[in-house]
C-alpha cells in the first residue's frame, strides 16, 4: 500500500517535531534541517503522494470483479396477477476469456509505479527548491556582510580624510570623493538587505515553516569536493523509470486492445408458471457480441501509436538526461575548482592589496583615491568569490534533482 504505516507516520511526525524544536531553540538552521522540514510539510507530502494514491485507486478498480446484473421479468394474459402469468428472476455477468483484463489490471499496475517515480521526482525537486531557497539565504548575508563591511571601512577612511583635511595633509577634493563613495552605500545596503528578505520568504515558501524566516543558516556555500562520476550516472534515475513504466503500460493497452475475443455474458435463473399448468424450471442464458463489422481496429491503430509514442520519449529523454547530466556535472566540477582557486589567489591577493592601501593611506604614503580602489577591488572581490560558490552549489542541486533516483 502506498500509505505510511501509523508507526511510520508517528515517526515522521516525531522527527518533524524535534527539527521544529531544535532549530527554535538553537537559532540555527542546516540544510539538511531545512529540508526534512520540507518534506514533512502536510501540504508537500499530498503533492507528492496524492497522484500514486489516485493511481492505486485505478488498479483497485481494475483488479474488481464487475456487478451481476439482476433481472426479473413478469407476464400474464390477463394482468400480472392474472392465471397464465409466468416470473423469470435471473443473474447474468460478463466475463472475459480473451486476457484482456490481466492486461488492464498490468497497465494500471505500471500507471502505479510511475505515479509512485513521479512522486520521488517531486520530492526530490521540493529538495532542490529547498536547497536553492537555503544556499540564496547563505549567499545574499554574505554579501550582505561584505557590504557593511565596505561600509565600515570607507566610514573610517571618511573619518580619517577629514583629518587629515583639518591638518592640511590632504584636499577637499579627496574628502568629497570618499563622501561621493560613501553616499552610494545606503542603496549597495538596501538591495542587499532585499535579497536576503526575498531568499528567506523563498525558504519558507518552500518549507512551509515560520522560523525559516528568523533562524540563522549555517553551513558552507563550497562542498569540500565534487565527483563528477557519481553526479553523472544515470542508474535507478527516476524520470526514466517513469517513462519505462509508461512504456510498459502503452504496450499492455495496446496487447489489450488486439484481443477482439468480445466478452461473453452468462446468466442463471428461475421461470415459475402460474395457472393450471404451473410449472417452475431453471434458465441458463448465454450471449456474444459478433464482431462480423466492429473489429476493434480504430482502438488497436491508438493504442499501438500510444506505445510507439511513449517508447519515442523514453529514448529521447535518456539523451536529453545523459547529455544535461554530463553539462551539469561538467559545470559543477569547473565552478568548484574556479572558486577554489579563485578564493585561493585573486580574493586573498584583493583582499592583502586593501591592507596594504589602507596601511600606505594611513601612514600618508598614497592618497584616497588609491585606498579607495584597493577597497572596491577587494569587495568586487569578495563578490565574485560568493558568486562563484553560489553557482557551483546551485549547479550539483539541479544535478542531485536530474537524477532523481527511486530509492
Amino acid at each position: 500500500m502506498l500509505k505510511r504505516p501509523i508507526l511510520a507516520r508517528c515517526f515522521a511526525a516525531t522527527a518533524a517535531t524535534l527539527i521544529w524544536t531544535s532549530v527554535a531553540t538553537a537559532q540555527t538552521l542546516t540544510a539538511e534541517q531545512a529540508v526534512q522540514l520540507a518534506l514533512e510539510n502536510a501540504e508537500n507530502r499530498v503533492f507528492a503522494e496524492a497522484p500514486a494514491e489516485a493511481a492505486q485507486g485505478a488498479v483497485i478498480s481494475a483488479e474488481t470483479w464487475r456487478n451481476p446484473v439482476l433481472s426479473v421479468d413478469r407476464e400474464g394474459e390477463d394482468g400480472f396477477g392474472g392465471d397464465g402469468s409466468e416470473t423469470s428472476v435471473s443473474i447474468e455477468r460478463d466475463f472475459d476469456f480473451s486476457g484482456r483484463r490481466t492486461l488492464e489490471i498490468r497497465s494500471a499496475q505500471a500507471e502505479l509505479l510511475a505515479a509512485r517515480n513521479a512522486g520521488r521526482i517531486t520530492l526530490a525537486e521540493l529538495r532542490a527548491e529547498t536547497l536553492t531557497a537555503f544556499y540564496a539565504v547563505l549567499a545574499a548575508e554574505a554579501e550582505q556582510a561584505a557590504v557593511t563591511a565596505l561600509s565600515d571601512q570607507l566610514s573610517a577612511l571618511e573619518d580619517a580624510t577629514r583629518r587629515r583635511v583639518d591638518a592640511g595633509d590632504a584636499s577637499r577634493l579627496e574628502l568629497e570623493r570618499v563622501r561621493q563613495e560613501t553616499l552610494r552605500l545606503p542603496a549597495l545596503t538596501a538591495e542587499a538587505r532585499l535579497a536576503v528578505h526575498a531568499a528567506r520568504d523563498a525558504l519558507f515558501v518552500a518549507t512551509g515553516a515560520d522560523l525559516v524566516t528568523t533562524a540563522n543558516p549555517v553551513g558552507d556555500l563550497l562542498p569540500e569536493t565534487v565527483s563528477a562520476e557519481a553526479l553523472s550516472s544515470l542508474d535507478g534515475s527516476a524520470r526514466l523509470s517513469v517513462l519505462e513504466a509508461e512504456v510498459a503500460a502503452a504496450e499492455a493497452r495496446e496487447d489489450a486492445a488486439s484481443r477482439i475475443a468480445p466478452e461473453v455474458t452468462l446468466g442463471v435463473g428461475v421461470r415459475h408458471i402460474e395457472g393450471m399448468g404451473e410449472e417452475t424450471s431453471v434458465l441458463m442464458s448465454a450471449s456474444v457480441p459478433l464482431p462480423l463489422f466492429d473489429r476493434n481496429r480504430g482502438e488497436q491503430h491508438a493504442r499501438a501509436a500510444d506505445a510507439r509514442l511513449a517508447e519515442a520519449r523514453l529514448r529521447r529523454e535518456r539523451r536529453r538526461l545523459e547529455a544535461e547530466a554530463a553539462l551539469l556535472a561538467r559545470r559543477s566540477l569547473a565552478l568548484h575548482e574556479t572558486a577554489e582557486s579563485y578564493e585561493a589567489e585573486a580574493l586573498t591577493s584583493a583582499r592583502e592589496l586593501r591592507r596594504i592601501a589602507l596601511v600606505s593611506y594611513s601612514a600618508g604614503e598614497i592618497g584616497a583615491l588609491e585606498a579607495i580602489d584597493a577597497m572596491r577591488a577587494a569587495f568586487e572581490a569578495e563578490r565574485q568569490a560568493i558568486s562563484l560558490k553560489h553557482r557551483m552549489r546551485e549547479a550539483e542541486i539541479a544535478l542531485h534533482a536530474l537524477l532523481a533516483e527511486t530509492e
